[in-house]
């Protein structure tokens, strides 16, 4: 596994493109979700990518230091490519996400958005939900911290 982590400025035209690419097949195709991806926050987060050996991106997430998006840190569109499901690649993506928004704010807790049907899986990793479930582009989501201390 190739992981790759960057400023939205330091992404290469074909990373920008990959990362693209897999959110829209994933949360536009394959949920069948019309949103507006492209929300005007990519260029103010940092990057994390995974590519595998055949240098296919399979997992992605975007990181947001305290204050930029919430008043936590943050992250989000956390998203792994259907055939590496269920293979342990997201909690190790999720976990990667976590080590990196404490180098970049290191008192701060945690903040996702979730898909309210991945409760289980971030509470996992610590996650305690903080909001009742709500839709978002017609799917349940929920909010959830991961505390600092």
């Amino acid at each position: 596994m190739n992981w790759i982590y960057k400023s939205f400025e330091d992404l290469t035209a074909q990373e920008l493109y990959d990362v693209l690419k897999l959110r829209q097949d994933v949360f536009i195709i394959e949920q069948d979700c019309i949103y507006e991806d492209m929300d005007g926050f990519d260029d103010i987060s940092n990057h994390l990518l995974a590519y595998n050996s055949d240098q296919k991106l399979i997992a992605y997430l975007r990181l947001f230091e305290a204050g930029s998006k919430y008043r936590e840190s943050s992250i989000g569109r956390i998203i792994v490519q259907n055939d590496f499901r269920n293979t342990g690649i997201g909690k190790e993506l999720v976990r990667k996400g976590i080590q990196h928004c404490k180098v970049l704010s290191p008192n701060s807790d945690i903040k996702i958005e979730a898909q309210a049907h991945l409760l289980k899986f971030y509470s996992d990793l610590g996650f305690i939900q903080t909001s009742d479930i709500y839709p978002v582009d017609g799917i349940d989501h929920i909010e959830m911290i991961l505390k600092s201390t």
